[in-house]
């Protein structure tokens, strides 16, 4: 079946992660909104126009920066007389899944909304032909037409996101059901108590696994390809991703998922990082976000704890200050943002896209901010800088820089302090 996933106006209020990428395609437990849409048939994005452009740009040339997202097998049950239509801020969870495969179980069109908000919906695909070319170039019209649709609305616990703090807080709840789900699909392999490697058909490079680790709680699933060092400790649930590598001395705490071809060391918790990012040294990074090409150097460390133990704040913009509940908040980090050594971020740190930073930065950091302390002024880095450093370090993992890249970076760095528009992707 025809599946579309969809961004509203709440989208750009949600900080630094999805500045440079889709909703859908932030990793939440152990995969992305996206991926877990697979399940159902082919995925449609209708997203930003800056975002919409950079996967038109794309075409066939490459995947998208974020690398490839995985595609499930559609072993769910689908009905193709129906469209299903989901919001981009729902949290992939197995929960969430089971309610989805309950709605299209049902046969009917039907709608379902957190508090005034469409959540997911199901309609009838003959009836969406002329719905779906009117809302190809008309801002937030779908979002409309999905309001004044006469169709059933039904109770389901759908739950969205609906501000920064609910990526740590999301991820934390539905990874443990996330991992339980990928290991009852059978397409893992235990290979001792708590630790489970990808089944490799074939030829495919397999996971090394050095003797000389800990598995002192589960479940720890693996990826084809990963490569851990000796005298490492991992306390489950954590997935790390395929080509990953973690290296000697690390310790790696509940709720860490680590994406496609990353390099890990040290100290982590509570923690998602994005394909092809890398902490390759020592240092603590304890329940944060890092997006896709960040590099921490080497001692860089996340405070996520408060001296006084009180619950944490953020400042997602110069006149907004959000409480969290939470106690532990170490930072959301967007794609392609650097630290230099010895870098020490405070907790609650909100830091924008295309970042560098070094020293003791701010609490809430601009996309395209070069900040490297010592008492120098910060300034905003130019597309050509950040463009020649992303060419760089794309060319390491064998990945073609694309001009839509750069155009992605003069897109965000032009409208970094604008509302931008949502339509759709064909």
């Amino acid at each position: 079946m025809k599946v579309y996933t969809f961004e509203d106006s709440t989208v750009p209020t949600l900080g630094p992660l999805v500045m440079a990428r889709p909703a859908c395609d932030v990793t939440v437990g152990t995969e992305t909104l996206y991926e877990m849409l697979t399940r159902f048939g082919q995925v449609h994005r209708i997203v930003r126009p800056h975002l919409q452009q950079y996967l038109i740009d794309l075409d066939n040339a490459r995947t998208p920066f974020w690398g490839l997202s995985a595609a499930h097998d559609q072993s769910h049950t689908t009905n193709d007389e129906h469209i299903l239509f989901v919001n981009a801020r729902l949290i992939p969870s197995r929960t969430h899944l089971d309610t989805i495969q309950n709605l299209l179980d049902s046969n009917r069109c039907c709608k379902i909304y957190d508090g005034n908000t469409i959540a997911a919906a199901v309609l009838n695909q003959k009836e969406c032909t002329a719905f779906m070319n009117a809302i190809s170039s008309e801002d937030k019209l779908l979002i409309q037409l999905l309001d004044e649709k006469n169709v059933p609305v039904i109770d389901g616990d759908l739950k969205l996101i609906d501000s920064p703090e609910d990526f740590l807080t999301a991820h934390e709840q539905s990874i443990e059901g996330m991992i339980a789900l990928a290991i009852d699909s059978g397409n893992y392999v235990e290979l001792r108590p708590g630790l489970y490697q990808k089944r490799t058909p074939g030829t495919k490079p397999i996971s090394t696994i050095d003797d000389f680790i800990a598995i002192r709680s589960g479940p720890v699933i693996l990826e084809d390809g990963v490569r851990i060092g000796p005298f490492c400790c991992l306390d489950g649930p954590i997935k790390i991703g395929s080509q990953s590598k973690i290296h000697p001395h690390s310790w790696l705490g509940p709720a860490t998922v680590v994406g496609r071809d990353c390099r890990l060391a040290g100290e982590v918790t509570a923690t998602v990082m994005e394909s092809f990012s890398n902490k390759s040294h020592d240092g603590f990074l304890g329940h944060s976000h890092l997006g896709s090409w960040v590099n921490l150097g080497a001692g860089t460390v996340t405070a996520n704890l408060k001296v006084s133990y009180g619950m944490i704040k953020i400042y997602p913009s110069d006149n907004d200050v959000i409480r969290t509940k939470r106690q532990f908040f170490g930072m959301l980090c967007g794609d392609f943002t650097k630290t230099a050594v010895r870098t020490a971020l405070p907790c609650g740190a909100l830091i924008g896209p295309a970042s560098t930073l070094g020293g003791n930065p701010p609490v809430a950091v601009n996309p395209f901010t070069t900040d490297l302390g010592g008492g120098q002024p910060a300034m905003d880095a130019t597309v050509d800088q950040l463009s020649t450093g992303l060419k760089r370090m794309m060319q390491r993992r064998g990945i073609h820089f694309h001009p839509a890249d750069r155009n992605l970076l003069s897109a965000i760095s032009a409208a970094k302090n604008k509302n931008m528009k949502i339509y759709i992707r064909a």
